[in-house]
């Protein structure tokens, strides 16, 4: 079986959606002779954590090696960080990334470096994969690659320059961060991006960069979680439920919704007591008050972070999931792998966001409602024609060839055919000029 050597800093157990993303693929590259080596950090602390991925991990035989850590650890129970409210994390995240670059992570890149060198001179790597953020891996990557010249192929959940979260205050800070993805880019053998406008920030931001030298593909599902999800009881639902899953950090806000869901009670107060809006993940006071100031207490419900089995069966036992992305910095490059697994479920979507990717991934979904992510009267409105429908039994329904296409394990096999395509070619030839003549967009 061949090997592939994948760079990740986050990795479970680290409750962050980032993490799927190469737990998925590691779980199906098998499945194509591929066997991936895990290279990731030993997470010292977060705000949620999620033991059973890590179990998933182990129990399908991933080998993981970790750089050496703190011995009070998320893996050895750690209590966790309490969940701030939005604008202290912000800041705090902030002072770091001002004094570190390309974020707070940065000490991890030589640990990792020392540590890929160790499993690259035992075992016989044919393939370098990593994905960020933390773009602090492709760093490391990038060493190792100049090491010993093996293929990388470097993967971008979000844009390194244009996310929510990038902060350059000065404007050195960015020139230096560009100057550091263009050593990455300059030995990569192949780019992929989740999504079209990562994509195309990066060829309007390096002229060099061509359409062919980058291929899209998308986050994706796993249908064996769904599968799991539904064998097992599914959670009560007494009524018409709402359901989000996910974190209200950076442009993910519940205040306009909050808003909406109070104006749709005021103006139909004959929903009440019908509906219930089901938040999945942690809520801060701030967010908490913000329920109390809606007058909202009696209508949602907050399980808290759960695993991600249990999150999927919510999302199952729900009638509408609603998807939020606000509006500012990085608005266009947010299609997170939560959106994929919305489509999986097959409920319809409520969703509040600007331009940018997600809504051109929502348009071809069909079961969907959109509206400005900042207009609580448009919410309103799209809650109760929600429940009109749901009464009268005249829910959209999904369209399925849109979403068998975010199926991981043929994405998975999509990423397979570069790594075979970098191990293969002669060296004589140049990579960029003969890379698969094929786009992985849809």
């Amino acid at each position: 079986m061949k090997k592939v050597l994948v760079i990740t800093h986050d990795f479970p157990p680290l409750g962050k959606g980032t993490v799927l993303r190469p737990l998925k693929f590691c779980k199906y590259f098998k499945n194509y002779d591929w066997e991936p080596i895990v290279l990731t950090s030993t997470p010292k602390t977060y705000f949620f954590r999620d033991m059973s991925l890590l179990k998933e991990a182990e129990d399908i035989g991933i080998k993981i090696f970790r750089t050496r850590g703190s011995s009070n650890n998320l893996l050895t129970g750690r209590k966790l960080k309490e969940l701030p409210n939005e604008s202290k994390r912000i800041r705090k995240r902030n002072l770091s990334r001002y004094r570190k670059q390309p974020d707070e992570h940065q000490s991890w890149i030589a640990k990792a470096v020392k540590l890929g060198k160790e499993i690259i001179e035992s075992n016989k790597i044919e393939i370098i994969y990593t994905t960020g953020p933390s773009f602090t891996a492709f760093l490391a990557a990038r060493e190792l690659k100049e090491k010993f010249k093996i293929p990388l192929v470097i993967d971008y959940q979000d844009s390194w320059l244009h996310s929510p979260s990038s902060y350059f205050p000065l404007g050195f800070q960015k020139l230096r961060n560009m100057k550091m993805e263009q050593d990455v880019i300059r030995v990569t053998d192949e780019i992929i991006t989740a999504n079209r406008r990562i994509k195309e920030y990066l060829i309007d931001e390096y002229d060099y960069l061509k359409h062919d030298d980058i291929n899209i593909i998308h986050h994706g599902f796993d249908p064996d979680d769904f599968a799991i999800a539904s064998e097992g009881k599914l959670p009560e639902k007494p009524k018409m439920r709402f359901t989000f899953a996910g974190n209200f950090f950076d442009l993910v806000t519940p205040k306009y919704f909050f808003e909406g869901l109070n104006m749709a009670l005021q103006k139909n107060p004959e929903i009440r007591g019908k509906i219930e809006v089901c938040i999945l993940g942690g809520l801060s006071k701030e967010n908490l008050k913000l329920i109390q100031k809606n007058n909202i207490s009696d209508v949602v419900i907050n399980p808290g972070y759960v695993e991600h089995i249990e999150s999927i069966k919510y999302l199952l036992a729900s009638d509408v999931l609603w998807f939020m992305i606000g509006k500012g910095q990085g608005q266009e490059v947010i299609a997170p792998v939560r959106l994929a697994e919305y489509f999986a479920a097959k409920k319809p979507i409520l969703a509040c966001v600007p331009d940018g990717a997600a809504k051109q991934l929502l348009r071809d979904y069909d079961a969907v409602r959109i509206c400005e992510p900042d207009e609580p009267a448009d919410i309103a409105a799209l809650i109760f024609e929600y429940y009109e429908l749901y009464s009268k039994r005249m829910m959209p329904i999904a369209n399925d060839e849109l979403v068998r296409k975010f199926n991981i394990d043929k994405l998975t096999y999509q990423l397979v055919r570069y790594f075979e395509f970098l191990r293969d070619i002669p060296p004589e030839f140049g990579i960029k000029k003969n890379k698969p003549a094929f786009e992985n967009e849809f």
